[in-house]
């Protein structure tokens, strides 16, 4: 499934607690940036600057009531045949409250083409000059250095419930590794500006962090951990929210799962709102004021030409051409004027249209995550009940202890597929020919956790129907699920597609061919749904063949397919 493109392709939001030379800085930063990617000096001061054929350059500033300046706005437009580039740069200061800088990167495509956007080098720029925070942690381009004494200050800042944006601590492998230092090195510079980073030094830093946080939220040599806010370390089912890449991923030259750390970090910070105390900012157009008052000053010289009587023969015709002349100049920039003002408001119905049809995505994915949870609820209260009913019998037979044992032994949802991937063994009637990196990519969404859950559910839950089958359940995965026969563990009916309609296999069915055992790729239309509707949406193919009517698969149930959902009549 697909959703509406954002217009803002990059944001990044951070305070500056020293804010009396804020605005010079900015400005000062925002001009060397434009100077080098224009290669010329670019005038700064408020007013409207054409910087080439296509770019312009909008300067706006604010004022408090005793004449001094407490905002300013830069505002870099790029007409480009591709896509029309907005580079916004607000900053706002306080002599009570510090400052606080947005720059924010739109993107006006002219074509259906994608772009795949950067963060603009500015942010780091300005990141290094203005050393900025997060709450009590320090926004820097390079990660921190974290040594054994310094660890309860970094727990400080996880904790801190002021934070509002992720924390990126890495521990160094026991072991120097170029590849895995140019990684970290390389994701920490890229989120400079919307993450704070941390590099825990040595062991001994590794050893102390382990202590001071627990077991559960640790970072081992050679991991990086994404700590979201408000971490609590006292509760180890919280470290599950707090994505963690091992060290042979960051080693491994084929595995580029560490890029998906950045890009859940712009993510977020592009889902963060401006402050009130930017978004609420009115500057004053100057800009209209002094071209009203040229008009002002061009009227008033065509109309003296034609008050003042010709002096000779022929003057008039003079008079005339230079009221001509002057009346022209004032429509050219009026038409320019004009052109300008209607750009400006296409590129703001544009935004604005955006921006409606993300609510509306926003408000079906939630109705669409309302019914999932209803019908999760559902199937936790039957399996409650059934296990309330198990416990009571065991109970009256004066078995206690396994009652004891079994609920020590209940093993735990996996967190991310990565762990999914890990427990595979534990289902003994199925083969997962799935291609691992397409299912291990799915660790990059925000909604990772919630698929994974649901996939480990799926997959039990097809490990359950093989098992059935071969003890003589004659259905299909379908029918076992709609009407499960005793001790089965069904999927939601609701989720389960056994196959594809025939126009969306017309065209798209190659898509749908996927591994089995022995080699050989084979048509899989069965799915099941992970999510609803979505940018992502998450499927499970499968090839039901365990009552063997098929070579080279028969007697077993293969699962070819865990990743993003695939083309279809509806997503195209």
């Amino acid at each position: 499934m697909s959703t509406p493109a954002s217009t803002l392709a990059h944001r990044s939001v951070f305070a500056v607690p020293e804010a009396e030379t804020l605005l010079d800085t900015v400005r000062w930063v925002s001009g060397a940036w434009l100077k080098k990617k224009f290669r010329t000096t670019v005038q700064l001061g408020t007013g409207q600057h054409a910087l080439d054929e296509s770019s312009v350059l909008l300067s706006q500033a604010a004022y408090d009531d005793g004449g001094t300046e407490y905002a300013t706005r830069l505002q870099l437009r790029e007409d480009k045949p591709e896509a029309t580039w907005r580079t916004t740069v607000t900053a706002a200061r306080s002599t009570t409250r510090g400052g606080t800088v947005s720059v924010d990167l739109e993107c006006f495509p002219n074509t259906a083409q994608t772009f795949r956007t950067s963060k603009p080098n500015l942010v780091r720029e300005l990141v290094a000059e203005l050393e900025p925070r997060d709450g009590l942690s320090r926004l820097s381009v390079n990660a921190l250095r974290v040594t054994g004494e310094r660890v309860h200050s970094l727990v400080d800042v996880l904790c801190d419930p002021e934070r509002q944006m992720p924390t990126l601590v890495a521990a160094r492998p026991t072991q120097h590794d170029p590849l895995w230092s140019k990684r970290v090195a390389g994701t920490m510079r890229d989120v400079a500006g919307d993450a704070s980073t941390y590099l825990l030094w040595d062991l001994d830093a590794v050893d102390a962090f382990r202590e001071v946080i627990g077991h559960a939220h640790r970072v081992g040599p050679g991991c990086v951990r994404t700590f979201l806010p408000l971490v609590d370390p006292a509760w180890p089912a919280d470290a599950a929210r707090h994505r963690l890449l091992g060290s042979t991923r960051w080693t491994d030259a084929s595995d580029q799962a560490w890029r998906g750390i950045a890009h859940r970090v712009h993510t977020l910070a592009l889902e963060r709102p401006l402050p009130r105390r930017l978004s609420a900012l009115a500057f004053p157009d100057r800009i209209a004021e002094q071209h009203r008052q040229e008009r002002r000053e061009t009227l008033d010289k065509a109309r003296l030409l034609t008050a003042v009587p010709a002096q000779q023969p022929g003057g008039r015709d003079g008079e005339l051409r230079a009221e001509v002349t002057l009346l022209n100049g004032l429509l050219e920039q009026a038409d320019k004027e004009l052109s300008e003002l209607g750009r400006t408001v296409h590129l703001a119905e544009r935004m604005n249209t955006s921006m409606q049809e993300q609510i509306q995505a926003v408000i079906t994915d939630r109705d669409s995550e309302v019914e999932d949870h209803l019908t999760t609820l559902d199937a936790l209260q039957q399996a409650r009940a059934e296990a309330d009913r198990l416990r009571l019998l065991l109970l009256r037979q004066g078995r206690s202890l396994d009652v004891v044992e079994a609920a020590e032994n209940l093993p735990g949802i996996p967190s991310s597929f990565e762990m999914l991937w890990e427990r595979l063994g534990e289902l003994e009637h199925l083969e997962v020919t799935a291609d691992r990196r397409t299912a291990l990519g799915l660790d990059e969404h925000a909604m990772s956790r919630t698929w994974a859950a649901k996939g480990w559910t799926a997959l039990v839950s097809l490990d359950s129907y093989a098992a059935a089958a071969r003890a003589g359940f004659n259905g299909n995965f379908y029918q076992f699920c709609k009407t499960p026969p005793a001790g089965a563990k069904p999927y939601p009916v609701k989720q389960v597609a056994m196959t594809e309609s025939a126009p969306t296999m017309s065209q798209y069915g190659r898509e749908r061919l996927f591994p089995v055992p022995g080699g050989g790729r084979v048509e899989m239309q069965a799915h099941l749904k992970l999510a609803g509707r979505g940018r992502i949406a998450p499927r499970m193919y499968f090839l039901d063949d365990v009552k063997g009517t098929r070579d080279g698969s028969a007697g077993h149930l293969i699962v070819g397919y865990i990743g993003p959902h695939l083309t279809n009549l509806a997503t195209n």
